[in-house]
């Protein structure tokens, strides 16, 4: 019998967003939620983005170990920090999990990452990020 793939999705609870530049009647901003995709065979998966603070990527992380699935990879589909940030916390729990990505992926990722390029992280507020350099590899898939 074929083995099937399955996939279900997390989605992170939105944020409050840090910032005194509200739009005209508004009082508060809220960030996006972030999706997260767990794709996976009868014991191994993968995951498709990461979320963004190190709380929200915790939760992500009990969510993936309750499928009892061994996390082989780590994909991100876009080098915007929201979709990689919490690759470090995921590592923690699932060491041998790969970080992948595209080499055009990677080339975003780098300028995201730079300080100087996020100011709209400062948005985001203290929510502890990891100060681990983030190191993928490209995918040899396009």
């Amino acid at each position: 019998m074929a083995s099937r793939l399955q996939w279900e999705v997390f989605v992170s609870a939105q944020i409050p967003v840090v910032t005194d530049d509200f739009p005209p009647g508004a009082s508060e901003m809220k960030w996006s939620p972030i999706s997260s995709t767990l794709i996976s065979g009868k014991r191994d998966a993968v995951l498709v983005d990461t979320a963004i603070t190190v709380d929200q990527n915790h939760k992500l992380v009990d969510w993936i170990a309750a499928s009892g699935k061994n996390l082989t990879t780590i994909y991100a589909t876009h080098g915007h920090g929201d979709h990689f940030f919490g690759v470090n916390t995921i590592q923690k729990k699932f060491p041998n999990a790969r970080f992948v990505a595209t080499r055009e992926v990677i080339a975003v990722m780098q300028k995201q990452a730079s300080a100087r390029r996020l100011p709209w992280l400062t948005h985001i507020g203290n929510r502890g990020f990891s100060d681990k350099s983030i190191q993928p590899s490209w995918s040899r898939t396009n």
